[in-house]
């Protein structure tokens, strides 16, 4: 029963929703990260440097 005393509901609210937008956020970023570089054209810089 004394597990029950903990912070009031609504600021435990709060403070679960901050911790799993920072894991989104974090998540999101890496995987759209991977999705950027996988899909970005190469770059050839011999041919940039010679033309």
């Amino acid at each position: 029963m004394e597990d029950y005393a903990l912070e009031a509901c609504p600021w435990r609210t709060v403070d679960d929703c901050g911790g799993a937008f920072t894991m989104g956020v974090i998540g999101g970023g890496v995987f759209q990260a991977i999705k950027v570089f996988h899909n970005a054209p190469t770059f050839n810089f011999r041919s940039r440097l010679l033309s």
